[in-house]
């Protein structure tokens, strides 16, 4: 990094940004504020179980969203009768961190988020699940929120319920530390090497930023992945794979499930 950590205020705040969402759309700061629980993620097919979940499929044009179920709405439902936010993030950390930052400005206290990841070790084939307790940061979104240097981790109780959750569901979750990159083409052979030998689980592109958020926001985060990729011989992608598509689903389904056993 070739510029000072900045510990100055931000010239432009989330708040600032939520009061002029809210001029401009006429509405007041009460018909806008979320629920307490926001749970998102990456994938289209992991959105539509969030969404069937929260009994909002079929119900994608709202007033005041995006109007399409494209990447970045936030919706609003329940499950198991508990309030919970849904939103769809843009792949990588800029837009994680968008999402996290402006749900938190509306109320959300607390972040679940399903993902999906590349595996660095042999132990965790394409379809495993890993609740990643941390992040090695080699992104640029978290060194405009913590110092550089250090990794950051998730919130130890979320991360917890989230483990439990997915073994109820069948899912054999392993936890885990994630490599987060944010330029997945330079995902290098002596980089996957380096993380693999450190016992790095798996290689993801938004964990450091949402963890970074989260801790500067001072709400807790957790982050539950499925594996779509091996890189620990040569690149396999099992993108459509069944056992990742099963597993995606199961991680969307352990985040609905924490929502709903949370306050």
């Amino acid at each position: 990094m070739t510029w000072p950590f900045e510990t100055s205020e931000p010239f432009v705040t989330p708040a600032q940004v939520l009061a002029h969402q809210l001029e401009r759309r006429g509405q007041d700061a009460a018909a806008y504020r979320l629920p307490p629980t926001l749970v998102a993620t990456f994938q289209g097919a992991a959105y539509q179980r969030l969404l069937e979940r929260a009994g909002r499929a079929g119900h994608l044009n709202e007033p005041g969203h995006a109007g399409s179920g494209s990447a970045g709405d936030l919706l609003v439902g329940e499950v198991e009768g508990v309030p919970v936010a849904v939103a769809r993030i843009t792949v990588g950390a800029p837009a994680a961190a968008l999402v996290v930052e402006s749900a938190v400005a509306r109320g959300a206290r607390r972040v679940l988020v399903a993902g999906s990841a590349g595996s660095l070790q042999h132990r965790l084939p394409i379809g495993s699940t890993v609740v990643v307790e941390s992040a090695e940061r080699e992104d640029g979104t978290s060194h405009h929120y913590l110092p550089a240097g250090e990794a950051v981790a998730a919130d130890p109780d979320l991360t917890a319920l989230l483990e439990s959750c997915a073994a109820a569901r069948g899912a054999a979750p392993r936890r885990g530390r994630s490599w987060t990159i944010d330029a997945p083409y330079r995902e290098t052979v002596g980089g996957v090497r380096r993380h693999r030998a450190a016992g790095v689980a798996v290689v993801e592109m938004e964990a450091a930023a949402i963890f970074a958020v989260a801790r500067v926001r001072a709400v807790p985060a957790a982050l539950i992945v499925a594996v779509s990729d091996e890189l620990f011989d040569v690149w396999n992608p099992g993108f459509s794979a069944p056992a990742y598509l099963t597993a995606i689903g199961r991680a969307a389904d352990a985040c609905m499930d924490a929502a709903a056993r949370l306050p």
